[in-house]
């Protein structure tokens, strides 16, 4: 017998039973089964021997639904502890309550929660660095076009001689395609949104890529607003 959740014990029928062989079935030879039959039994065994600790190896790769189901309600009531490798994100939402993510180059990070919970909080560091990477970068191209970034209460520029730099001049000549070609990126990704469905992983990428095709695009109507005001003045001043 193994105990169960109540503090009482199952006996080897009830086991049985819960596992889907009805008393009629018990005593048939294990030569008669199915291959599906045999791994349930097999499984049954090893719960049989009342372990403190299980060790699962991609169980949805060689169970089917049925036995799937029953091992989910299973370990629900499991007082040892369970550790399982799976790829199947709906498994590990459903039996786990903390997610060792191996990353490669030997890092092995610990995130409290299901495999959903996981990726929140990863999903969550990756915007963090990509903001901050974003940021760099938008400061970089910034000072490539003349224009200054500072900190705290801005200073008044100083008077600058009314013509367009030979930078400008490129921007301005180029900037209204660069623009175009920016919104017609953004649609495809939208569109790319729009067709992964239920790909979480596939769609939170996406996500990242969206967000950084809007700052992208941002920048390019301030540097554009920037551009035809400044020809504006230009002009003016000839005149």
């Amino acid at each position: 017998m193994i105990p169960n959740a109540d503090g009482g014990y199952l006996t080897a029928s009830q086991m049985l039973e819960r596992f889907l062989f009805p008393p009629a079935a018990q005593w048939t030879q294990i030569g008669k089964l199915s291959g599906g039959e045999k791994r349930r039994l097999y499984l049954l065994r090893i719960l049989m021997g009342a372990p403190n600790v299980l060790l699962l190896d991609e169980p949805t790769n060689d169970l089917d639904i049925q036995t799937l189901t029953i091992l989910e309600g299973y370990l629900d009531e499991f007082a040892g502890a369970v550790i399982a490798v799976s790829h199947d994100r709906y498994f590990l939402d459903r039996v786990t309550d903390k997610i060792f993510a191996f990353e490669g180059e030997g890092v092995i990070r610990s995130y409290v929660g299901n495999y959903s919970d996981y990726r929140e909080q990863v999903y969550a560091a990756e915007q963090e660095a990509l903001q901050a990477a974003n940021l760099s970068s938008l400061t970089k191209a910034l000072r490539a076009t003349d224009v200054q970034l500072v900190k705290g209460e801005p200073e008044r520029k100083k008077e600058r001689p009314l013509k367009m730099t030979f930078k400008e001049q490129q921007d301005f000549a180029q900037i209204e395609t660069h623009i175009a070609q920016a919104e017609e990126e953004l649609l495809n990704n939208n569109q790319h949104m729009n067709d992964v469905g239920s790909d979480f992983g596939k769609l939170t990428e996406l996500v990242g890529i969206q967000q950084v095709l809007e700052r992208n695009l941002n920048d390019l109507l301030d540097r554009w607003t920037y551009l035809n005001e400044l020809a504006e003045k230009i002009a003016q001043n000839k005149g």
